[in-house]
């Protein structure tokens, strides 16, 4: 009885021991949603970052990344991220503009306002971009996790149109994304534009219900649009990157040392990433000349002076007065 008595009390004593130890943080899986297809850029950056957690917190976060719009289109993802429906969402700077508290962010779609990739960096890594954003997170709660990846500059390709002057394109039909700066854009270069989704661009192109698009050069050779469009105007007149972005109550749910690990792959996915992006725009260009696309460069400055009435209108009214120059000037 005694040796029950004293195995019973060591088993106690070490019970309690084992009780008063820290308890171990539990693993957390993280869902991650994008509007992109899986082969993107988007999905690449994804799975950068999910990578890179992973490594940083010891395996113990991981990231189910959800691409296609498979959980909803953007206004759906913001609205899920808002309302802690989802963990993390993945998208381009730009695709702030979707919720009324990003507003701000409409002059990055202002033509010709970064001069190049780095620029954009800049500005992504600024203090004038980290106050816009700080007051988007005010206002609306979600958390910027930071920069994760590089999109291509949007070019213009036509069918049988070299295009080297805003005149090159009067009377051509483009399909260019529906946003109203772009349309503007095309608009003052003498094209229509038209809204068609990337499902049935390609039957667009071959069958001449559109003569050309707007896209990036990594796109345009990856979707196979060489088939119909064989001309190709390195333009790159708007530059764009990717954010990253955590709901409110999940990113609140968060040890300082998860938030850190966080932040940390965020940066690490996005530095990663340039030099993917930079091999990638330069296999891209390459691959030209082997699928028969004839590359004219532009007189950039014949568009960006076709374009200055708008952006001379839209500075004051569509953003801050003086905020592209600021920009401009980083």
């Amino acid at each position: 009885m005694r040796e029950d008595t004293m195995l019973k009390t060591t088993i106690g004593a070490a019970a309690f021991a084992l009780s008063a130890l820290p308890v171990a943080a539990q693993d957390i899986t993280l869902t991650l949603g994008h509007v992109a297809p899986p082969g993107s850029s988007y999905q690449a950056a994804a799975e950068r970052f999910a990578e890179a957690l992973d490594e940083a917190s010891g395996g113990t976060m991981a990231v189910d990344i959800v691409p296609g719009a498979a959980l909803g289109g953007l206004n759906e993802l913001w609205a899920q991220l808002r309302t802690d429906a989802l963990d993390l969402h993945l998208i381009d700077v730009g695709g702030i503009i979707a919720m009324r508290e990003g507003r701000p962010f409409l002059v990055t779609w202002a033509p010709f306002l970064f001069e190049d990739q780095d620029h954009f960096r800049r500005f992504a890594r600024s203090d004038l971009f980290a106050e816009m954003m700080d007051g988007v997170e005010a206002e609306t709660g979600v958390k910027y996790l930071g920069y994760v990846g590089d999109r291509p500059p949007r070019i213009v390709t036509t069918a049988e149109t070299p295009v080297r002057v805003p005149n090159d394109l009067r009377g051509l039909t483009i399909r260019t994304p529906q946003h109203p700066f772009v349309i503007a854009a095309f608009e003052a270069w003498g094209a229509s534009s038209s809204p068609i989704g990337a499902a049935e661009l390609l039957i667009a192109l071959r069958t001449g219900v559109v003569d050309g698009q707007d896209n990036g050069v990594i796109d345009f050779v990856g979707s196979g649009y060489a088939e119909a469009n064989k001309h190709l105007t390195p333009l790159d007149y708007i530059l764009s990157g990717l954010g990253l972005w955590m709901s409110p109550a999940r990113w609140e749910g968060m040890t300082e040392e998860q938030k850190g690990w966080l932040t940390s792959a965020a940066i690490r996915a996005g530095t990663d990433g340039e030099a993917i992006h930079e091999a990638e725009m330069e296999a891209a260009m390459e691959a030209l000349d082997g699928l028969g696309v004839t590359v004219t460069e532009p007189d950039t400055e014949a568009f960006r002076t076709a374009i200055q009435p708008f952006l001379d209108g839209a500075d004051g009214t569509a953003w801050e007065a003086g905020l592209y120059e600021r920009i401009g000037g980083l």
